[in-house]
């Protein structure tokens, strides 16, 4: 008899957690680019405003990779 597995949605919820926190971060600054928020006036906000997309990157290309990591161990 083999046995199912039930997979379940941690994996992908993880991955599309992640893709959403990169898709915000990066078109927020861009937006803010394209508006001229973060030039003259604001041109010392830019490198805060650069810090807060990484760091939006990182978490999610952090929450991506351990959702990947869920589903590579199920699939062994």
């Amino acid at each position: 008899m083999s046995h199912r597995t039930i997979s379940s949605l941690g994996g992908p919820l993880a991955i599309a957690t992640g893709g959403t926190f990169i898709a915000f971060s990066v078109l927020s600054y861009l937006q803010m680019m394209y508006d001229g928020r973060l030039s003259y006036v604001y041109q010392n906000a830019a490198q805060g405003m650069l810090m807060m997309v990484c760091l939006f990157v990182f978490l999610g290309l952090l929450i991506a990779s351990m959702g990947l990591q869920l589903i590579l161990e199920e699939n062994k």
